[in-house]
């Protein structure tokens, strides 16, 4: 048995964040020196692909993947004036003083956002086909939380998935606002550069940081 992947690993992080921060009458803790004994050999290993396929880096704790799409996007939110950079990572160190929660003793990457504004904390999500759930049966109405902004609202036969809103709420107590850009929406623009820019501008809109 290699034990738990990285992936089950953040995924139990995450969760004691979660926890911590939303819940903390309920005291739930992690085991003591979790994970050491518990993972897979955090090896560190890299990979570049060209400039049609995935870039894809994984660290101790983070495997983390940048498409064309996410590349062509953060150009586009350049030119309209947003400065941004991919793939920003937050540690450990920046969360476990302010919360008190329990992480590792050394520097871990735990959260990255796929294009970043640091100044303002303001983050985009390019959510492709692996942050969401198809219906197989018809919709029913929407029962989104209102506090999410409706960016999970009715999305025809497409549901954001559990992980994907979990990391939206961590990042929402980190202080960053966070702005999804479904894939399909995107595609549907077909290469238009102005509407292209367009799109970006009318979700930058909705960040009231901006």
């Amino acid at each position: 048995d290699d034990g738990l992947q990285k992936s089950s690993i953040m995924t139990l992080y995450y969760v004691q964040v979660a926890a911590d921060v939303e819940a903390p009458d309920l005291k739930l803790s992690l085991p003591t020196g979790f994970p050491i004994g518990w993972g897979e050999d955090e090896e560190h290993k890299q990979a570049k692909g060209d400039e049609n396929d995935l870039i894809e880096m994984s660290s101790s704790m983070l495997t983390l993947t940048v498409s064309k799409l996410q590349r062509g996007v953060s150009k586009k939110f350049d030119q309209i004036g947003f400065d941004n950079i991919l793939e920003h990572v937050i540690d450990t160190n920046e969360i476990k003083d302010e919360y008190g929660i329990q992480l590792p003793e050394s520097p871990k990457e735990f959260l990255s956002i796929d294009i970043a504004n640091i100044e303002k904390k303001i983050g985009i999500e390019v959510d492709g086909p692996g942050h969401f759930v198809c219906l197989i049966d018809k919709p029913n109405q929407s029962t989104t939380n209102a506090s999410l902004k409706n960016q999970f609202d009715d999305r025809g036969q497409n549901r954001v998935n559990g992980p994907t809103i979990l990391k939206h709420r961590l990042l929402a107590h980190l202080g960053w606002d966070i702005i999804h850009l479904p894939y399909w929406e995107y595609q549907e623009l077909k290469g238009d550069k102005d509407k292209e820019m367009d799109y970006c501008q009318s979700l930058l809109d909705q960040s009231s940081k901006w």
